[in-house]
C-alpha cells in the first residue's frame, strides 16, 4: 500500500523513537554476518559468518543450531526454489573458492562445489539442479549441483565478481562486481548479452524486483552511494537515488512496492523506486550493516553486520 508523504513521514519519526521497542536483537559471537536468507517456511533463518552457519528461530531471533560447513570464510547463502536445499558460498582469498551443498531441514553436506581460484561471493539458483557462482576470480561457473559438474564458465569481468541475479521468466542471469559493471548472460549457451557500466565504484549486491507485470527491473548497490534500477533485457538504467552512506546489500519488499538497503552507517535505508526518495531511515545497528533479508509474508526486516560487541542481528519492521 502506498501511503502519502506525510503520514510517512510521522511514521518514520515514531519508529525511530521507539525503536527499543520495536525491534528484537541477537548478538552473535565474532565475525560479521556476511548473508542472511529465510528458511521456506518463513520460521527460521540462516547466518552466515566465519563461525559456520548458524540457524535463529523468527521472530524471536534465538539460536537453535549451528551447521558446519568445509569454507572457512562464508559469503553468501541461498535456498533452492524447491526449498529441499541450501547452497553456501565461501573459500579461502587469493586460494580457493566453493559452493558447500546441503540438505534442507537436516542440514546435511551434500556436496562441494570447488574449482575456483578465489573466494566465491555471491549465489543464484536457475532451477531445483542448476546453480551460478560467481568468484573473486572474476568469473561466473554454472553447475548441475546434483552429480556436482561444472556446466560451464562464464568470463568477461575484469575483476571479481560479488553478485547474481536470476531472471526466470527471461532465461538471463545478471552479473555484478570489482569492475563496476554489470552483465548480462544466456546461462544456457554463456552468451554475453550486454555490458551495463554506469557505477562509478564497486558494485556489492543485485536484486530482483518481484511480482510486477512488463519489463523486469533490477536494483544495485555500490560503493558510489547509489541504488540504480536498471531493466537488464533492454539494457537501460531506469533511474537512481544518492545515499548518505554506502550501501552493502539490497532487497525488495515482497510486493515490490520499495527498495530495502543495508548501509556501513549501520542503517536501513527504504527507497520508493518511482520517485527514488528514501521513504524511511532507519537506525538498525552499531556499526556496519553487511546483509539484510525481508521476510516473506510478516513484513518486517531483518538485518545482519559488524556492531561494536560482534555480529548482530536485529529485527526491523518496516510499515
Amino acid at each position: 500500500m502506498i501511503v502519502n508523504s506525510k503520514p510517512v513521514l510521522g511514521l518514520v519519526l515514531v519508529l525511530v523513537l521507539v525503536l527499543g521497542l520495536l525491534v528484537n536483537w541477537a548478538e552473535a559471537a565474532e565475525p560479521p554476518i556476511t548473508s542472511i536468507a529465510f528458511a521456506p517456511d518463513g520460521k527460521s533463518a540462516i547466518a552466515c559468518s566465519q563461525a559456520g552457519l548458524q540457524e535463529y528461530s523468527w521472530p524471536a531471533l534465538k539460536r537453535t543450531r549451528t551447521i558446519k560447513a568445509r569454507a572457512l570464510n562464508l559469503h553468501d547463502v541461498a535456498f533452492s526454489p524447491s526449498g529441499d536445499r541450501l547452497a553456501v558460498a565461501g573459500g579461502t582469498p587469493s586460494e580457493d573458492g566453493s559452493v558447500e551443498i546441503f540438505s534442507w531441514p537436516k542440514g546435511k553436506s551434500l556436496a562441494i562445489l570447488g574449482g575456483h581460484d578465489n573466494s566465491v561471493m555471491g549465489l543464484a539458483w536457475l532451477g531445483d539442479a542448476d546453480l551460478a557462482a560467481a568468484s573473486l576470480d572474476h568469473s561466473v561457473s554454472l553447475w548441475n549441483t546434483i552429480p556436482g559438474s561444472r556446466l560451464r564458465r562464464l568470463e568477461g569481468h575484469s575483476r571479481g565478481v560479488t553478485a547474481l541475479c536470476f531472471l526466470k521468466k527471461q532465461n538471463l542471469l545478471v552479473s555484478t562486481g570489482i569492475d563496476r559493471s554489470l552483465r548480462v548472460w544466456k546461462p544456457g549457451s554463456g552468451e554475453l548479452i550486454r555490458s551495463l557500466s554506469i557505477h562509478t565504484r564497486r558494485v556489492h549486491n543485485l536484486a530482483l524486483r518481484p511480482g510486477i507485470e512488463g519489463l523486469p527491473m533490477v536494483a544495485s548497490v555500490s560503493d558510489d552511494r547509489t541504488v540504480r534500477l536498471w531493466q537488464p533485457t533492454i539494457g537501460r538504467m531506469v533511474r537512481f537515488a544518492r545515499l548518505a552512506s554506502r550501501p552493502l546489500d539490497v532487497a525488495w519488499l515482497p510486493d515490490g512496492s520499495r527498495v530495502v538497503v543495508a548501509c556501513t552507517d549501520g542503517h536501513v535505508r527504504v527507497v520508493d523506486p518511482v520517485n527514488v526518495k528514501v521513504t524511511h531511515d532507519l537506525p538498525a545497528l552499531q556499526g556496519w550493516a553487511y546483509s539484510l533479508a525481508v521476510h516473506p509474508t510478516d513484513g518486517s526486516n531483518r538485518v545482519g553486520g559488524l556492531g561494536g560487541l560482534g555480529g548482530q542481528l536485529r529485527r526491523v519492521v518496516i510499515r
